[in-house]
Order: C-alpha cells, then structure tokens, then sequence
C-alpha cells in the first residue's frame, strides 16, 4: 500500500522533530541557554543586587533544632541575596521590563504562547513565580517576587505566613515578624505593631537610609493580604502542571515517531517472509 511507502520516511521525521523539540524544552534546565537577560551590573552589584545564588533549594528550608526567628532572619537574608530587584524606568513597572519579568519561552513555552493571546497578555509581562526553585532560577524580580518566594517555604512546611502589600511595598508577616526579603531586613516586631510606631523600623533599615522616607510612609499607611491561601495554592498547582504538560508534546512527537518507524519495518518483515517462504518452495518444486 502507498502509506506504507511513507511510513518509514514519516517516522523518522518525526522522530527528528520531536529530539529537536526536546532538545529545546530541555535547553534551560540543561544550563544550555540563558532564558533570560542578565540586568546591569550596576543593578547586580548595587544594593539590592545578587549576593550569593542559591543553589540546593533545602538550604532555605528550617534545621530541625534552628530557633523560628533565627531561621525567619537567615531565610529573609538569604532569599534577598539570590535575586536582584532593579526597574530600568523610574521606581516602578514599566514595558522595558518585561524583558526580565515575562516567562521565557526557553523556561516554558506554553505560558509563553498563552502571554501572546490579548486577553492574558497583560498578565504574564509581569509575571511572578510561586515555585521557588523557578523564582529563583530567574534571579530577578520586586518586592511582590520575593515575597512570595519566602511565603511558598514557609508554608510548605507548614509555618503561618502571610503576603501583606501597600502601595509602595509588599513584605511577609510570620509568627509575628516582619520578612523583607527585598531589602533582606528581618523585623522582629508586627505589623500591626510597626503600622503604629514607624520608627521601629529605622535601626534595622540603617544602610538603606535614602529610602527610609520611603519605607516610612509605606509602613505607616493600612496593609492588605496580597492574595488568599486557597489561590496560592491554586496558582503553585498551575505552575506544576503547567511544569509537567511542556515535555509531554516532544515526548509524544518521539513516541509517534518511533512507533511509525517500528510498524515500518515489523510491515517490511511481514511481507518478506511470505516471499522467502514461496522462493524455497518453488525451489523444491524445482529439484
């Protein structure tokens, strides 16, 4: 039959196709390609720059015996050294930094794809991980980032965390400690005790004087919970579904493939044994 003709050829690019498709979702877990541009490195090196990359994601978890308010410091310094918070326009979002904030389609494509449709584009050119390995991999993002990186390992082992924003800042309240992991200061009081006395704030702010006016006015107004337990949630198993569904079209493109090549040739075994079967009969006939 003519498809069986093309089978064989149909196969095998397939099975081209879905190596150079894996090869590619594969290429940014590999460290192969960077997915996303490195900010200047007077952004690096500036103070909120990149400290120290956090390599075993269990280094930010809690030692079995570590005191809550050492582990909440040394989490809140920690997280705060592996990312760089920079805005290339003003002290706010703007479109130029959508290059650092939109998913790449090296890190997964079908978000990427999904960033392309009008009506989800809005969201995802700024679009901030849950996960935290992801966050992290990305080394870049702003007050909310952070934030929900420190509140995801809190949570998943089971410590009470809160996301709380103002206009000018999102921070995260834990056992009644204020985490700021976008300056990397752990404050060791509420925040509804800071909303009363800003002032409590000034020691721990100290080399970040030029924006403690800044920091005032933001801790000084009402805070809001900056989403709901239930939605995080939600949204960490979307990005694991999401994680999981973008190696699942190159994996079926090489199991197609393979299966077409292997029906090709079982076909080609099939026919021949026949025709070698009335070669040595004819043969005996023959003699």
């Amino acid at each position: 039959m003519a498809i069986d003709r093309f089978r064989q050829p149909l196969g095998l690019w397939l099975v081209g196709a879905g190596a150079a498709f894996l090869l590619f979702v594969a290429a940014y877990p590999l460290g192969l390609v960077s997915a996303y541009p490195a900010p200047p490195v007077t952004a690096i090196e500036g103070p909120l720059g990149f400290a120290q990359k956090i390599g075993d994601l269990e280094d930010l978890y809690r030692d079995p015996n570590e005191p809550m308010q050492i582990y909440l410091d040394r989490l809140t310094k920690a997280v705060a050294g592996g990312m760089v918070h920079y805005w290339t326009e003003g002290d706010s979002w703007t479109a130029t930094d959508a290059r650092y904030t939109r998913i790449s389609a090296f890190d997964n494509y079908l978000i990427w794809i999904l960033g392309l449709v009008p009506e989800y584009r809005e969201g995802f050119q700024n679009y901030e991980f849950l996960t935290p390995r992801k966050a992290l991999d990305r080394g870049y993002g702003f007050c909310s980032q952070v934030s929900k990186i420190v509140y995801s390992i809190l949570t998943e082992q089971g410590i009470d965390a809160t996301i709380y924003s103002a206009e000018q800042h999102t921070i995260v309240e834990s056992n009644g400690n204020v985490l700021d992991s976008d300056y990397g200061v752990f404050i060791p009081y509420s925040l509804a005790a800071v909303e009363k006395d800003p002032s409590l704030i000034d020691s721990y702010y100290a080399d970040y004087g030029s924006a403690l006016r800044l920091l005032h006015k933001a801790y000084s107004q009402p805070w809001h919970p900056l989403g709901t337990t239930e939605g995080f949630r939600n949204l960490l198993a979307y990005e694991a579904m999401f994680e999981r569904l973008k190696w699942l079209p190159p994996f079926m493109l090489l199991a197609m493939g393979l299966l077409s090549v292997g029906r090709s040739r079982a076909r080609r075994r099939f026919v021949l044994v026949p025709k070698l079967f009335t070669f040595n009969r004819s043969s005996d006939h023959g003699a």
